[in-house]
């Protein structure tokens, strides 16, 4: 049986310097029945000559241009126009192990899974690197409940598009959410939903690059407002599906302290976080982070002092 085509999407948009080196380690992946789709979200540097560039050096690269609509949008101009089984998805500043696409569609093929997932390294410009370790004997098979659990930490595979590999029957029904910023938080639990286990191996085959302009490093007023959202919506999923699930109220929790102060007074959205953290079992405090202990207990004592104190604090940590 001849191996499956593997999609690879790369969202693109103002990263002319870090672009060849996330094309160039997809070139020379180890699997080669890839398609990479480059898709040029409307970028004004010089990222899509760079694509037509290497396009014509690999015939297994598309490229697509689009007017700017964010990274949710090219990933599912990505999908609408994917014609592999599998799909993977990869930042434009990020790069990857040559043996990612292999790796990850070996542990699809051996444990019957839809979702296969591994680790990753943060990247700084100058750090070294070594090709990582593969021993199939560590991976780790969840079921559903256990899959979900670890998207709340980055101890495994966290919450992530990029480490992963997906049957295309996951994204049948199910897309980013346009003009959201944390578009993996609304996704990842939708698509984990759907596998009765995913697996885990902690090889790690991508590289985050870390650069000061990314959504992580520049967080507005709409960060905190689309990740109160996002993180709201699943709070609500995962409590009616798993509601012993203690990472789940813990979470949301702390999302809940790191917007409140960027939240407009009187809104709707306020006051439904200050009704969450009424509700918030305090039997459940035991499990908090020290850091955020403290951050409780100034909000119980005074929530405009707390607003005050941390409006411009939580930007940096």
């Amino acid at each position: 049986m001849p191996n499956s085509l593997v999609s690879i999407i790369v969202p693109i948009y103002n990263v002319e310097s870090c672009l060849p080196r996330c094309i160039e380690s997809l070139m020379a992946q180890s699997y080669e029945n890839i398609e990479i789709l480059l898709i040029n979200d409307g970028s004004p540097d010089s990222s899509a000559s760079i694509c037509r560039n290497y396009a014509s050096q690999d015939q297994r690269i598309r490229c697509f241009d689009k007017p700017n609509g964010g990274l949710s949008s090219a990933r599912n101009w990505g999908l609408d126009h994917a014609k592999g089984e599998y799909i993977c998805f990869v930042d434009g500043d990020d790069f990857m192990d040559r043996r990612m696409v292999e790796l990850l569609y070996q542990e699809i093929q051996s444990h019957g899974v839809k979702l296969s997932t591994c680790g990753f390294r943060v990247y700084h410009d100058g750090d070294p690197l070594e090709e990582d370790v593969f021993d199939a004997s560590k991976t780790e098979i969840f079921n559903t409940e256990e899959a979900m659990n670890h998207l709340f930490t980055k101890e495994k595979y966290a919450n992530y598009a990029w480490n992963k590999m997906y049957h295309r029957s996951l994204f049948q029904e199910q897309r980013f959410p346009i003009g959201r910023k944390m578009e993996d938080l609304g996704t990842m639990y939708k698509l984990m939903a759907q596998c009765e286990t995913v697996s885990f191996n902690p090889v790690k085959l991508c590289n985050y690059y870390q650069r000061g302009t990314s959504i992580l490093h520049n967080r507005d007023k709409k960060f905190y407002e689309d990740k109160f959202h996002l993180t709201y919506e699943r709070y609500l999923y995962l409590k009616e599906h798993f509601p012993n699930m203690i990472r789940n109220e813990l979470y949301m929790m702390v999302v809940i302290m790191d917007a409140y102060p960027h939240m407009d007074p009187g809104s709707e959205q306020k006051k439904l976080a200050e009704q969450l953290m009424r509700q918030f079992p305090s039997s459940h405090m035991a499990h908090f982070p020290p850091r955020y202990k403290k951050r409780y207990r100034y909000y119980r004592f005074s929530k405009a002092l707390y607003t005050h104190i941390y409006k411009k604090k939580s930007d940096k940590e």
